[in-house]
């Protein structure tokens, strides 16, 4: 049984966070508006002294779904009728014809209209209720308080509210939550399945590093060592406690929400989601996005990171032994022009997204495909030195079979069968996911030396991401 030294790590680094405005080295300063954090067994109690302290009066709007209003929405509305809070409610409906809430402009535009007249929003819920939330308070300039309902992923203190607007799901910049309390006897309550996605989404922060920091090495993208300090401790003290988690433990559930917590504030520091969203979301993103047209119901957003972290942590393993023997002048010369590589964009995704979508995806994909003189620049120093580029990878990267143990431990699905993902969507995935994101990652590295199709098969076995049934 865990001592609780984790969990009391992490709160502490929490409370230097919100205290702090640091003048970074990597020339950025870093500050957070979030206020107050507030993790612990009963912590919905606190809600009204929450608000004093935070001088948070008048009108407010409080939004959940029938679930999370269930869950917590419920009681926190009796909590603060009780202190005379002047608090209306709104339950956020799926809708037609589908079965769960999720996060589109519909909602944020119902939500910014019963707002009318308030001081703040309160969001119940987890990701999609947060999101809906921090958008529309975003865009009325008002703040907005989190009560969590899950330990199942970073956003709750992150910069972005993740939309999907049209077939594409977009990372909007929003502003953080003023308070985030999470009551672990709610945390407690949630569906198991909630807390090993917040695992796999937290432990994620690994390979998602490692390509913030490949990024940063290729193409001069921002990098930040500190940034990435934080988000590892993050990730390494829930590792600690996986079983734990898995078990229902309260004091690992604590640890697990103080985890995901810090990295989200750490990304909304960065003003960058990348320390924590790399080719394992793209991969992720991907499959929820083709979802309805493969009459699939969308998994949790962390169950499916952690397949597609091991699709990535694998190639990383397979791909560079063989740096040493490529001939970039070769590579060069074998690249596809830019229109042929952007029309097999968009006739990928054109049959998936439609032809307009499918247009955006293309335009985004070529905004980091390099040729000629810019793919040597940006290759040729890896190629001639894999080993010291490697040397500075390697303290952020953790091994397929690492990562698969940690799954393991807190009950997250391995393979993408179980997840309800066809062959043929995992292979399209690798294949296709990095193109609608301007972000660098491993998949662009394989690409753009030409053996991301000649590793797949071997990336597949190292990772195990499909069933031994289906692979015979």
């Amino acid at each position: 049984m865990m001592t609780g030294d984790e969990y009391q790590q992490l709160m502490s680094s929490i409370r230097e966070l919100l205290q702090a405005q640091r003048s970074c080295s990597c020339g950025r300063l870093h500050q957070t508006p979030t206020q107050q954090v507030i993790i612990a067994p009963g912590a919905l109690s606190q809600l009204p002294e929450v608000l004093t302290e935070l001088h948070l009066a008048g009108a407010a709007l409080l939004v959940a779904d029938a679930n999370t209003y269930k869950a917590a929405g419920h009681v926190a509305a009796i909590i603060l009728d009780q202190d005379s809070e002047d608090v209306r409610k709104l339950l956020i409906e799926p809708e037609s014809g589908q079965s769960d809430v999720e996060a589109t402009d519909e909602p944020v535009q119902i939500v910014q209209r019963e707002a009318e007249g308030c001081e703040y929003l309160i969001a119940v819920g987890s990701g999609t209720i947060n999101d809906i939330v921090k958008l529309a308070a975003t865009r009325l300039a008002i703040p907005y308080l989190s009560v969590a309902t899950a330990a199942s992923m970073t956003g709750y203190s992150s910069g972005i509210a993740a939309l999907r607007c049209g077939a594409i799901k977009q990372a909007i910049p929003a502003t953080p939550p003023v308070a985030i309390i999470a009551d672990i006897d709610v945390i407690a309550s949630a569906p198991t399945q909630m807390q090993a996605a917040g695992v796999g989404d937290l432990i994620s922060r690994s390979p998602s590093s490692t390509d913030w920091k490949l990024a940063s090495l290729l193409r001069g993208d921002y990098f930040c060592p500190w940034i990435a300090q934080i988000v590892d401790q993050a990730d390494q003290q829930c590792r600690a406690v996986a079983a734990d988690i898995h078990s229902g433990d309260s004091q690992a559930l604590a640890v697990l929400t103080a985890g995901l917590i810090l990295a989200g504030i750490a990304m909304q520091m960065a003003n960058t989601s990348s320390p924590g969203s790399g080719g394992g979301h793209l991969i992720s993103h991907y499959w929820d996005m083709i979802a309805p047209v493969r009459g699939r119901t969308r998994n949790l957003h962390g169950l499916q990171v952690a397949v597609g972290d091991l699709i990535c942590a694998a190639l990383y393993e397979q791909l560079w032994p063989r740096l040493a023997e490529i001939d970039l002048d070769e590579v060069a010369a074998r690249r596809l022009p830019a229109k042929e590589f952007a029309r097999q964009t968009r006739d990928h995704y054109a049959p998936l997204i439609g032809p307009h979508a499918a247009e955006e995806v293309a335009e985004v994909a070529l905004s980091k495909y390099a040729e000629d003189e810019e793919l040597h620049s940006q290759l040729a120093a890896l190629l001639d030195k894999p080993d010291k580029t490697w040397s500075k990878l390697a303290p952020l990267f953790t091994p397929a079979e690492e990562l698969r143990r940690i799954y393991q431990k807190a009950g997250i699905p391995c393979t993408a069968a179980i997840l309800g993902i066809s062959d043929t969507e995992l292979v399209n995935a690798y294949h296709f996911a990095s193109c609608f994101r301007d972000r660098y990652t491993v998949l662009d590295l394989a690409y753009d030396l030409g053996l991301l199709d000649e590793l797949r098969e071997e990336v597949f076995a190292d990772a195990r991401v499909v069933s031994e049934s289906t692979a015979q």
